[in-house]
Formats: C-alpha cells, structure tokens, sequence
C-alpha cells in the first residue's frame, strides 16, 4: 500500500505539485480505487478487491492526516470525523458481499471532491490564471 502512497507524491509535472492539487489527486486516487474494488467484488475477485479498499483506506488516512484542525477549526473535525467514519466502513467490506459500504464511501469522496473542486479558484492562484 505504501508503493501506491509513494507513486502520488512522487508525481513530478514541469512545476511543483500545490497541496491543492496534491488533495485533488488523493480524492481521485481513492474514488478509482474504490470503482476497483466495486469491479473485483462483482467479478469475485476478493483478493483485487481487499487490495483496493486497502490502497483507499491508506489515501483516506493520508487525506485524514493531513487535516490542520487548528486551523481548519469545526470544517477540519467533521472532515476527521468523517474520514474515520469511512474508514471504518472501508473496513467492513470484506464481511459484506453486497457494494453498499463501496457505494457509500464513494458518494462520500465524490461530495468531497466536488466541493474541493469549488474552492479551487480561492485557495490555487494559477486557477484563475
């Protein structure tokens, strides 16, 4: 799972990675894996699978580490709160042979992702470039 970790922060374009943009490929990162995991489970592939939520459920504690809570205040502890929520379901899914927890955790990230989205222009100065 660290291979997979390592891969996102050793991304190199021909200019730094902002942690704006680093977030936004964390998010994508874990909603792919997640339509992995969804696809191994369909096909009964437990191992693809286990090897899927596993890869998500390190993004989200990187995503879930990163959190200034000191700065980000009562937004920053709903987002721990929520991520811990997540990882906990991500956690159930090898006793349950049904998508719901997969569904659940990616219309999750898939809210996060979206509203992180909105914010770019605020918080990224080349957006609005």
């Amino acid at each position: 799972m660290k291979k997979q970790i390592d891969a996102y922060k050793s991304v190199k374009t021909s200019h730094e990675v902002t942690p704006y943009v680093a977030v936004q490929m964390l998010l994508d990162g874990a909603v792919e894996r997640l339509n992995l995991a969804a696809l191994a489970q369909e096909q009964g592939n437990t191992g693809a699978r286990g090897e899927a939520v596993g890869t998500t459920i390190t993004i989200i504690g990187v995503l879930q580490s990163s959190l200034d809570k000191d700065l980000g205040g009562e937004l920053a502890q709903n987002l721990d709160n929520l991520y811990d929520y997540m990882n906990r379901r991500l956690v159930g899914v090898a006793l349950d042979d049904t998508p719901r927890s997969l569904l659940e955790v990616k219309a999750l990230l898939l809210e996060i992702r979206d509203a992180w989205a909105v914010i770019g222009p605020e918080v990224e100065p080349s957006a609005s470039n």
